[in-house]
């Protein structure tokens, strides 16, 4: 998994920004300013989809972009929905507490389990006390949730 192809980089079509060790530079290690989280997903029902959490719960039809950065991810994403005429959807979220987007991607939480918390409140409400009303949803999303 790195962008060198050729002797050019994939993702630019150009000179490599690492230089000669580019080739040598997988997406997970995060070395060049290109590789990141998000990955670019063509879809059955014909959207694109940019996702920060890994494979897509519905079934693709192409990948298009694996291990990238956000502007990356967003760049194909909108190159790809000119030239097909599709729209695009994220796995962006709305926090219930300030309604601020995030990706789950932005928690720090390096045990990567998915937890109703990280779902529902953005990095910075997740610090705080939560107000009653949104514990009272988060709470029964937790008993329907299991």
């Amino acid at each position: 998994m790195n962008f060198v192809q050729g002797g050019r980089c994939y993702a630019t079509r150009g000179r490599c920004l690492l230089g000669s060790r580019g080739s040598f530079a997988s997406n997970t290690d995060r070395e060049c300013e290109l590789h990141g989280k998000f990955d670019v997903w063509a879809m059955q029902d014909n959207t694109l989809l940019i996702s920060d959490m890994g494979f897509p719960s519905g079934e693709p039809k192409q990948c298009l972009a694996l291990g990238v950065s956000q502007d990356l991810a967003k760049g194909i994403a909108e190159e790809h929905s000119r030239q097909f005429r599709t729209d695009v959807v994220t796995t962006q979220r709305r926090c219930f507490q300030c309604a601020k987007l995030f990706w789950i991607s932005e928690h720090c939480d390096s045990s990567n389990l998915a937890s109703i918390e990280r779902g529902y409140l953005c990095p910075l409400c997740i610090r705080q006390e939560v107000s009653n009303f949104t514990s009272t949803k988060l709470g029964l999303l937790r008993y329907w949730c299991g």
